[in-house]
């Protein structure tokens, strides 16, 4: 029992903050498909997504201390790991990290759903009550605030030869994770379905169609942007869009 004694009480902690590369991640609709979920069909599947998520931090190049933290809540995924100042290991850190998060949002397209978030990099704390820190507030902040296309916003510095390969410059100038660089297989045949299909359900909610159309323009602009794609190319053409909205 604990007995009340008011602002006699200390706490008996002296927990401090540390740096950390952050991403905080929401699945877009998601909080009106819990609300309507009778079959608790999307439970099931969000638990699924849960599951690959802890799956792709876990293990990798680093000793257990330093894999990436993961907490789990309703509808949004965190992800933190730390790196202190002069860490050798940060740029392979960053690359663990960005590598994680395109692999979820890879997993949750394959299902037909989108996501939006921030990456960060700052003063962080948890352990197994609380997460806590600015680069938390800024993250959640870029999230809801910023990033308003299906995108995972980056504000982190990232070597130029990795800056190439992670990230995308956005029409707004704001630098994005480029998730599709870890596609597998007939990846981009699924997800052209899944992202036409999105748009034919949601036609006549406009600003549901405003981010499903970045995401097709995104999408368009990476699967027939490179020559190694000719043989294969994927393309949301202007006749489909216009076959699914009306």
């Amino acid at each position: 029992m604990v007995i009340r004694t008011g602002s006699a009480r200390k706490p008996w902690t002296n927990y401090k903050t540390s740096n950390h590369i952050i991403a905080y991640l929401d699945i877009l609709g998601a909080k009106d498909m819990i609300c309507n979920d009778t079959n608790f069909d999307f439970l099931n599947h969000l638990n699924m997504f849960m599951e690959d998520a802890i799956e792709e931090s876990g293990g990798g190049v680093f000793p257990k201390e330093e894999d990436i933290y993961i907490k789990i809540f309703s509808d949004n995924i965190l992800l933190a790991i730390e790196s202190k100042e002069n860490d050798e290991n940060k740029e392979q850190k960053i690359q663990k990290l960005f590598n994680t998060v395109a692999n979820i949002y890879n997993e949750i397209l394959r299902y037909g759903y989108l996501m939006r978030g921030a990456i960060v990099e700052g003063e962080f704390f948890h352990n197994d009550i609380i997460v806590y820190g600015k680069g938390l507030v800024e993250a959640v902040q870029l999230e809801e605030n910023i990033a308003k296309y299906p995108r995972i916003l980056v504000k982190t510095k990232v070597n130029e030869a990795n800056s190439c390969y992670y990230l995308v410059k956005d029409s707004d100038d704001k630098m994005f994770l480029n998730i599709f660089h870890l596609c597998e297989g007939l990846d981009n045949v699924i997800f052209r379905v899944n992202i036409l299909g999105l748009l034919k359900k949601y036609k006549n909610n406009e600003k549901i169609r405003e981010k499903i159309m970045w995401m097709i323009n995104y999408f368009n602009s990476w699967f027939t942007k490179y020559e190694y794609r000719i043989m294969n190319q994927q393309k949301i053409a202007e006749e489909e869009i216009q076959e699914a909205i009306c």
